[in-house]
């Protein structure tokens, strides 16, 4: 009886470029099968399949991510541009372009903290800092596995006040070379052409972007941290050439009066450094009656009683003309008041 033994061996024939994106997209992948027997112990001649070939889709895959700490950056009212750090990671097994876009996340939440206010003027930079954009803006193709580096800048409102969040979100899109969105290939396989498939995940889950749909975005934040200040200013009289000194002296000529200026810092979480006050003293008051001009930071308020002089406070420098009183480099506390106090004579 013959007896027919036999074994198939698969030979792959091709060239591949592989790396962590995956073998190279539009690479061709031949297979062909041979099949080796014997007939009563005698090889015969092997038989070889026909070759299968087919192309290596292009797989775009990539990751964005906000790099640069904390996720809400401390700002100032008023600063100018509060830059933020991202990262691009092209994944696709292709070179590869994107679109970047940046926009303020009004109202929406981000590691806790809701939008309460808007950034200004946001621009881009793909090159460390040299040129910016408002965007959108085209990178130049990635290579399979290459990242590129992101910056955001933006500035703060001026009047923006203390504990207010800005959060923004830098949004990247797989662009085709003339700058229109990539697509998925529809339809059945094409074994013998390129077809595009998007893979990339959706970003944190609190991110607007889906799986597949071609883009994924990251968020930053911004939190004011800055003084909040308020003056006012009240008088109370301490004498007057017919009463002395006395709670129930009148403000005549001749009267001493005590201006209380109130500064407050409604900011509960830093302190206001460097501020100067200046006050024009009408013609009415005796300029060369200035005197007991002081400071008095950190207090819970401020106020002033008729016929007592301020007792509170350090002495304070007035460097400002003869009807100006103006004192620099005041303090004043967080959630406190600094009472700023002078006497003067009315003529």
């Amino acid at each position: 009886m013959n007896k027919l033994l036999s074994t198939v061996a698969i030979m792959a024939l091709s060239t591949m470029a592989v790396n962590a994106a995956g073998t190279t997209a539009g690479e061709t992948i031949n297979n062909t099968a041979t099949l080796s027997f014997t007939v009563d112990s005698v090889a015969q001649t092997a038989v070889t399949s026909n070759t299968d070939t087919f192309t290596v889709d292009k797989k775009i895959d990539f990751i964005l991510s906000h790099e640069d700490t904390p996720k809400h950056l401390i700002v100032v009212a008023g600063k100018q541009d509060a830059q933020r750090s991202f990262k691009l990671v092209n994944e696709s097994n292709a070179v590869q372009k994107f679109s970047l876009a940046v926009s303020d996340l009004s109202s929406k939440t981000y590691d806790g903290k809701a939008d309460s206010a808007v950034m200004q003027n946001l621009e881009i930079s793909i090159d460390g800092g040299t040129t910016w954009a408002a965007g959108p803006v085209l990178t130049a193709e990635l290579a399979a596995d290459a990242e590129l580096s992101v910056l955001v800048r933006g500035d703060v409102l001026l009047d923006a006040t203390d504990g207010e969040v800005m959060n923004i979100q830098l949004e990247s899109t797989a662009v085709k070379t003339d700058g229109t969105a990539e697509i998925s290939t529809t339809g059945a396989d094409n074994k013998a052409s390129e077809d595009t498939v998007l893979a990339e995940g959706a970003g944190i889950s609190d991110f607007d972007n889906t799986n597949f749909d071609g883009k994924y975005s990251a968020w930053a934040g911004y939190l004011i941290n800055t003084p909040n200040l308020t003056l006012a200013k009240t008088s109370c009289v301490l004498s007057d050439p017919v009463n002395g000194v006395n709670a129930n002296a009148k403000r005549i000529p001749g009267a001493t009066v005590l201006y209380l200026l109130d500064v407050k810092n409604a900011s509960s979480s830093t302190d206001a450094t460097g501020v100067s006050i200046s006050d024009t003293l009408a013609s009415t008051l005796d300029n060369a009656t200035i005197a007991n001009v002081k400071q008095d930071d950190g207090k819970a308020s401020c106020s002033c009683t008729n016929g007592v002089a301020y007792a509170g406070g350090t002495t304070a420098t007035n460097s400002g003309s003869a009807s100006q009183i103006t004192i620099d480099g005041l303090s004043i506390t967080k959630a406190k008041h600094n009472c700023v106090s002078f006497e003067v004579k009315i003529k």
